[in-house]
């Protein structure tokens, strides 16, 4: 590894590189290299500089810099090292909406934006094509996390379960509601339907429970008596089936939705 790391670089380089590995970080701060080779300011600020325009190190924000996975090469694709880079830039933090969705193999959809949840503001940014979109949650809505690896490293994420649900409280963040459709269809044999129906209620947005009973019910997806218990839970008034659209639709009683999205749109990505 060292041997590698070596081609091109000079020794301050090759040893702050070679013990930033060793020691986990592929993402560090200019106080992080300061400890390591306890040079001037300026001579550091130059180094990293220089291992910047080589592309051994990719500039995330001020002052913290990611070390360009050696197997990317001159050619690195940054969308893999995205989730990484989330899980340095805000605490608490989880990966979320579209990003989990795309994760765990719900959509055929790549966004080339990592959406992370926290109850913290922060703002957008991107790094080269790379965008990085922070929602600001409640603290009654931080649930349902899972520990998962990316690049070597444990990194958090909605659970497969949690996932849908946040989807299905902001459709804005995943595409639309045919995206969360995709999602309970691809993963219906993997989800923990006692789980998901208490993730529903928890996330305090009725319209979630009346969206996952009409999906469901429409897919065939879920048992009689995990649709029955849905149908317990709802509220009067009517909720759109999908926010985002501004499609016409018409009124379901069944479920007190606003159904704006044919049962064509909802299943032509299955004829594809």
């Amino acid at each position: 590894m060292t041997q590698n790391i070596k081609r091109g670089l000079g020794d301050k380089e090759t040893r702050l590189l070679s013990t930033l590995m060793a020691d986990g970080k592929p993402i560090f701060t200019i106080d992080d290299a300061a400890k390591i080779l306890e040079i001037s300011r300026n001579a550091l600020d130059n180094l990293l500089y220089k291992l910047a325009k080589k592309k051994w190190l990719l500039r995330i924000q001020k002052g913290q810099y990611l070390i360009v996975p050696l197997q990317a090469g001159y050619e690195a694709n940054y969308l893999e090292d995205g989730f990484l880079i989330a899980s340095f830039l805000i605490e608490p933090y989880y990966i979320c909406y579209w990003s989990a969705l795309n994760f765990y193999g719900y959509t055929e959809q790549v966004p080339l934006t990592v959406f992370i949840a926290s109850t913290k503001r922060k703002r957008n940014f991107s790094i080269k094509k790379l965008h990085f979109c922070f929602i600001k949650i409640s603290s009654k809505k931080f649930f349902g996390l899972s520990k998962q690896w990316v690049l070597n490293q444990r990194i958090l994420i909605s659970d497969k379960e949690k996932t849908i649900i946040d989807c299905l409280d902001h459709p804005e963040y995943c595409g639309g509601v045919i995206e969360v459709a995709k999602g309970l269809y691809y993963g219906k044999d993997e989800f923990s339907y006692d789980k998901m129906l208490d993730y529903a209620l928890l996330i305090g947005n009725r319209a979630v429970v009346k969206r996952l009973g009409y999906l469901c019910e429409t897919f065939g997806i879920g048992d009689k008596t995990f649709i029955n218990k849905l149908r317990k839970q709802i509220t009067t008034g009517y909720s759109k089936l999908d926010p985002i659209s501004k499609a016409d639709g018409e009124y379901k009683s069944r479920w007190n939705l606003y159904v704006n999205l044919s049962p064509e749109e909802l299943i032509e990505w299955r004829t594809h």
